[in-house]
């Protein structure tokens, strides 16, 4: 699918302009008649060229949601709320509403028009306005969705916050090893050359790596460089980024605060959608794409299977080692009760209590690592600077 920026003719001659994915223009200008609009022209946009969809920021997003709340719960008009935020929204999420209004008074149903856009509105978010729309509460439906997107802005800043403090602390201490051995090795290297003594075992190796550094310091980037290039293309895969979510569950500390991200994830965007009149095996569908990781995301889908195989729930869930005891003793009581929703609700809010727990415990032990690591790089260049400073002194 690629991206177009189209203008189209209207049946009563006005000129409209949009953004949409559609396979060739060819495609595109059926689509637009069966709305009765003629494509006048149309070009791929850069996001179309180089990655086939483009994100918006999130932060539009949630403040469209919040507007589209408050504006039909006021009794607004969907497609005039859309229209108002459209008409303050510049660049590409305007264009995109602007092609989700003219869907809209051409017939569309509004969750047809959004569901357009998929590289915009996540199939969460695609299908709780698809059970609003046909309950009639899309007002409740966009104050929930305001709730779910703030939460998970909060425990997606828990997460990168979790990532990027050990990230800059390895890059500090990567530095300051460049530092020293391609600067201040060096610098003392000439000064004990110039003496001409004879240097311990422990300096004539830290000098060794330094030369080496010096000498070959593109092969050493360009390695890791190619690394990085590739564990990145690995990672894409679906095998390898199986093996790095199991390897993530692998690690310790962090495992344990990545797991209850996902069990967090799960557990909430479940009961939400659950909750909404979305039938089980969908829930079940949705939630395996949000957890975040391949490992559980296949469990959930064994889950499924198993569900769909005429299992009960509490049956499917037990075999499933990572949902711990207390998470499959919720799904059993939400199942005989009725209250699936709520019990699963209750887990997410449990889990968000322990995650920040579990993200200060993982801050500790980084650090105690990190300063252990510094400490030992930091030993070993001053005694090999000062063992042969020390003999001059005695010598002398």
């Amino acid at each position: 699918m690629k991206e177009f920026r189209y203008s189209a003719l209207t049946g009563g001659g006005q000129t409209i302009s949009g953004i949409r994915e559609a396979p060739s223009p060819e495609h595109l200008a059926a689509d637009l008649l069966e709305q009765g609009l003629v494509l006048l022209k149309s070009k791929p946009t850069l996001g179309g060229i180089f990655s086939g969809s483009r994100r918006i920021n999130r932060k539009e997003l949630r403040d469209f949601t919040q507007h589209m709340a408050t504006c039909l719960g006021a009794g607004v008009t969907a497609v005039s709320a859309i229209e108002d935020f459209q008409r303050q929204t510049p660049g590409v999420f305007g264009e995109i509403l602007a092609d989700i209004r003219n869907d809209i008074n051409s017939g569309t149903q509004i969750d047809e028009a959004f569901a357009r856009h998929p590289q915009v509105f996540s199939q969460v978010y695609l299908s709780l306005m698809a059970s609003g729309q046909r309950s009639g509460a899309l007002d409740e439906v966009f104050t929930e969705l305001v709730s779910y997107l703030e939460w998970s802005e909060d425990l997606r800043a828990q997460t990168t916050q979790a990532m990027i403090y050990p990230a800059i602390l390895m890059v500090g201490i990567f530095g300051l090893f460049l530092l020293m051995m391609l600067f201040v090795i060096p610098r003392f290297k000439s000064i004990f050359e110039g003496i001409g003594m004879d240097l311990p075992t422990l300096t004539v190796r830290v000098m060794s790596i330094g030369d080496f550094m010096g000498h070959w310091w593109w092969l050493i980037f360009g390695t890791i460089g190619a690394l990085v290039f590739g564990a990145k293309t690995l990672f894409k895969t679906d095998r390898g980024a199986l093996w790095r979510d199991h390897m993530l569950l692998k690690l310790p500390v962090v495992s344990r605060f990545l797991h209850k991200i996902s069990l967090s994830r799960f557990s909430k965007t479940f009961a939400m959608i659950f909750s909404s009149g979305v039938d089980l095996l969908r829930a079940l569908d949705l939630a395996q794409e949000v957890v975040g990781n391949r490992v559980m995301g296949l469990q959930i889908a064994r889950i499924r299977r198993r569900v769909a195989g005429g299992e009960t729930l509490t049956a499917a869930f037990a075999d499933a080692d990572l949902f711990p005891p207390l998470m499959q003793r919720l799904v059993s009581v939400g199942e005989k009760t009725g209250s699936l929703d709520t019990s699963l609700l209750r887990a997410s809010e449990y889990l968000d209590k322990e995650i920040p727990r579990d993200l200060k415990k993982a801050f500790t032990v980084f650090e105690a690592v990190i300063i252990a690591v510094l400490g030992v790089m930091v030993c070993v260049a001053a005694l090999a600077l000062l063992m042969p400073i020390m003999s001059i002194r005695v010598k002398v």
